[in-house]
């Protein structure tokens, strides 16, 4: 009898844990449509069984008319940035304040519905960014799940504080590594230390920007270093994100194998064929540049910045345009920093820009899960329990995305 009493516990604790999530309206993450009166079972952080029925004695969540959601998965963020001075981060907070800081923002991006981010670089903070990702996973923290890089790869001067003294020390914002050899073995390091994805700057904006009219950089590596780091990167386990504004600069990192293009800025529709050719997936990041623009972030910016981000953003909405007419893949990235929780209006932009709602939807769910690698992105039997509800119907108004009453995070309900 002693020996049943502990299995007896067992069975009744993992049967409390069953837990019945009720909805007028569903979109699972793939289906142009909305299935309707679903009942979502949730188990040990993972998803049982979508259907239409409650098993008997589930705790059961009643989310009313409301549509639940995969939780969003952002694949651009930069979670130890935050409002404020630049520099004075950089030059005054210690990696372990940021740190702090980025769980804060953390808690509010998990709120606003995003579950995963992919974390592209917090220039500056150390490894906040591995911290952050292992206290998630040890529910330590609630916070989005974190794929992180650490720190981007770029050349020597390619990411860093400009307009002080050379003479000045100033903390590293980035990996520098020149040649081939450097390359592999920054890339090495990085993937030892912990980073799930590697970035690499294509290009520099603070090292020159070539054109004065519109947001533009610098070149930062040769064809063979770009070669270098994506094949180390996939030797490594790693996929690489590419910082790209130019097509140039696009077609090294297609030629290199690159598995998505950041930003992409000024793209032809030719390079989005061949990026869907060889299934390299597009993160165009709308939202930050338009941000930018109307003085949300960074504060007013002056008529000549002005202008310049202006004709960047009609630059870039063209260049998003052309990707719609292509079969090119497009995942959902925010590069959301000053104001997190803002992350789902991006996906108002990718709609208001010409992209279909239930496209926009997809590529903020399983399109990019696939991207990132998690097996979340999917309503359905054994994927995690990552679910959102909002009010009102996304796929008629995109606006109801940022609507969010509802979050659980592998089975864990955080709002």
């Amino acid at each position: 009898m002693k020996r049943l009493i502990p299995v007896l516990l067992l069975a009744t604790a993992l049967h409390a844990q069953q837990t019945a999530i009720k909805a007028r309206r569903m979109f699972d993450g793939r289906a142009d449509t909305l299935r309707e009166n679903v009942v979502v079972v949730v188990e040990n952080g993972r998803i049982v069984s979508v259907g239409n029925s409650v098993p008997p004695n589930a705790n059961v969540i009643d989310l009313g008319d409301r549509t639940l959601l995969p939780g969003l998965i952002d694949c651009h963020t930069h979670i130890a940035l935050h409002a404020g001075d630049y520099d004075a981060q950089m030059l005054r907070e210690t990696p372990e304040y940021r740190a702090i800081v980025a769980t804060i923002s953390g808690r509010k991006t998990l709120e606003a519905g995003v579950t995963t981010i992919r974390d592209l670089g917090n220039e500056g903070s150390g490894y906040a960014d591995i911290a952050l990702r292992d206290a998630v996973a040890k529910g330590l923290v609630d916070a989005p799940r974190v794929i992180a890089a650490i720190r981007p790869v770029t050349s020597t001067g390619g990411y860093r504080l400009t307009g002080y003294s050379p003479y000045n020390p100033m903390p590293p914002l980035s990996s520098a590594a020149d040649g081939v050899g450097e390359v592999r073995r920054e890339v090495r390091k990085l993937i030892a230390d912990g980073a799930d994805v590697i970035k690499i700057y294509m290009e520099s904006y603070e090292k020159k920007q070539p054109h004065a009219d519109m947001l533009s950089g610098a070149e930062n590596y040769s064809q063979e270093e770009v070669n270098a780091l994506v094949e180390e990167a996939h030797r490594g386990g790693a996929k690489v994100a590419a910082h790209t504004y130019s097509d140039h600069a696009a077609h090294m990192a297609i030629d290199a194998g690159a598995d998505s293009i950041e930003h992409g800025l000024y793209l032809k529709e030719e390079t989005f064929r061949a990026m869907a050719k060889k299934g390299i997936v597009y993160v165009p990041t709308l939202m930050v540049y338009e941000f930018w623009r109307d003085g949300v972030i960074f504060g007013t910016p002056d008529a000549a910045t002005k202008a310049r981000l202006t004709r960047t953003c009609d630059e870039h909405a063209a260049t998003f345009k052309r990707a719609l007419a292509t079969p090119v893949t497009i995942a959902f990235g925010s590069d959301t920093f000053e104001k997190p929780g803002t992350n789902p209006i991006e996906l108002e932009y990718m709609a208001k820009y010409g992209m279909r709602n239930a496209d926009v939807l997809r590529a903020a769910t399983s399109t990019a899960a696939a991207l990132v690698g998690v097996d979340a992105g999917v309503i359905e039997a054994g994927k995690l329990a990552d679910l959102i509800a909002v009010d009102g119907d996304p796929l008629t108004d995109m606006k109801a995305i940022e609507k969010v009453t509802f979050v659980m995070r592998e089975g864990k309900r955080v709002k």
